[in-house]
């Protein structure tokens, strides 16, 4: 209390416009921001519980959109390739069954992290266990070549999209060239050194790809449309593309099975917000947790409980948790 009141006679000494300036990066004053840190005791619950989950071989990162449209807050961002145009963004670390094992909301409480696309990455990827074969995916927004070898250092493969400014100028054949031999068609070079592979496939457009542990080898051929001639056609794809398309999407499916049955929030208040998605997180893993070990069990699907089933069998739960049951009375004639 004492601290408290110290802290309230400094803020009135050095006035700023609003209070949460006072914990900002730029004009952080430290009198202030260590006496009350920005502590987040429920996110860091739920993600203390996410960490308990036995991690799958397979990891993704990609960015989750919380929605909120309210004009009031500063922190709302806009993607046009998200379901959920407008909202919070968080960084999620995610399984290919779907299951949310990690996740990350901003900087951490001292404030001075830096919460570039790399370290993001680095952060999401410290509970993967290490030299076991464990491998994770991510887009052209995280992936450097620097990270990727930083990554393999650790004991952690991947498989990303790379931006064309990121391939450091490695000496691939043009998208020209690789146009005329055809859809399907590709270029890449190995570094003799860290064994990293970058290659350029040609489907509609060029394709960046990197990995620390694919080949380029084709493998097998994927479906795709041909516009001029109006009909499916076999494509062949190199084993890094497959690779990468079968590990990514479970962030996307995370986001969708929350979007079923979304608990509904209208309020300005961002944190409100986000601790109503924390609460989705949590449903969504126990349902995966709950349909992984029926399968294991070998219990059929049509015995397992839905989405829907499961998550009113949670509401029920908790609605009837510490209510208080009645004697039933003694009925005097």
């Amino acid at each position: 209390m004492d601290q408290f009141m110290g802290m309230q006679m400094l803020m009135g000494i050095s006035k700023l416009p609003s209070y949460p300036m006072y914990w900002m990066n730029e004009i952080r004053i430290n009198t202030i921001a260590d006496v009350m840190p920005i502590n987040r005791p429920i996110l860091e619950m739920v993600r203390d519980n996410c960490h308990k989950i036995e991690p799958e071989p397979v990891h993704s990162i990609d960015e989750q959109i919380i929605p909120a449209k309210t004009k009031h807050s500063g922190i709302r961002q806009y993607n046009p390739k998200k379901p959920h145009k407008w909202g919070f963004k968080m960084f999620v670390r995610s399984g290919s069954s779907g299951i949310i094992y990690d996740f990350f909301c901003g900087a951490k409480s001292s404030g001075r992290e830096d919460c570039s696309a790399e370290n993001v990455v680095l952060r999401l990827a410290e509970r993967i266990p290490k030299n076991l074969n464990f491998k994770l995916g991510f887009d052209n927004w995280f992936c450097t070549l620097s990270l990727c070898l930083k990554l393999k250092e650790i004991g952690i493969l991947t498989t990303a999209t790379i931006r064309t400014n990121r391939i450091a100028k490695c000496p691939l054949l043009s998208e020209k060239d690789l146009k005329k031999q055809g859809r399907g068609s590709f270029s890449y070079k190995v570094d003799a050194n860290s064994g990293l592979l970058l290659l350029r496939w040609f489907d509609n457009k060029c394709v960046h790809m990197t990995s620390t542990y694919c080949s380029a080898n084709t493998s097998g051929n994927v479906k795709r449309w041909d516009q001029k001639n109006r009909k499916h056609i076999q494509v062949p794809w190199p084993q890094v593309v497959k690779e990468y398309n079968t590990g990514m999407g479970g962030v996307d499916l995370s986001d969708m099975l929350i979007s079923l049955y979304r608990i509904p929030m209208k309020t300005k208040r961002c944190y409100l917000r986000v601790l109503v998605h924390c609460m989705d997180i949590c449903k969504i893993n126990a349902w995966l947790l709950y349909r992984r070990h029926g399968n294991q069990l070998n219990i059929s699907q049509r015995s397992q409980l839905n989405l829907l089933q499961f998550s009113s069998q949670i509401a029920n739960a908790l609605l009837m948790k510490s209510k208080r049951v009645d004697r039933p009375k003694k009925i005097i004639n």
